[in-house]
């Protein structure tokens, strides 16, 4: 599903302008990426939690060459989707 797609079901359910509903998103987008990079959890009821995870250093291998690179330590985001979230995906299939 691509951000068109989302911006019509949102248009759809909640009754929005094409405009409203994209600048809405925009917004939502926005503020989850400042939160996540402040250090910050989001937590949205239903859905789940981002945060920021830290990795630490390792060893890897060029698939290329079979070379060993030393990887650098680095953050990635991370999800954990809510029970509820759980519930009904784990139903609908």
């Amino acid at each position: 599903m691509k951000k068109r797609d989302i911006i019509k079901k949102v248009v759809d359910i909640s009754g929005l302008t094409k405009g409203d509903a994209n600048k809405a998103i925009k917004a939502l987008v926005k503020v989850i990426q400042t939160s996540l990079q402040s250090g910050e959890v989001i937590s949205l009821s239903g859905l789940g939690s981002f945060r920021i995870k830290s990795r630490q250093s390792r060893v890897g291998r060029n698939p290329k060459t079979g070379e060993i690179i030393p990887i650098p330590p680095g953050k990635k985001v991370s999800f954990k989707p809510s029970a509820t979230l759980r519930k009904f995906i784990v139903n609908k299939l």
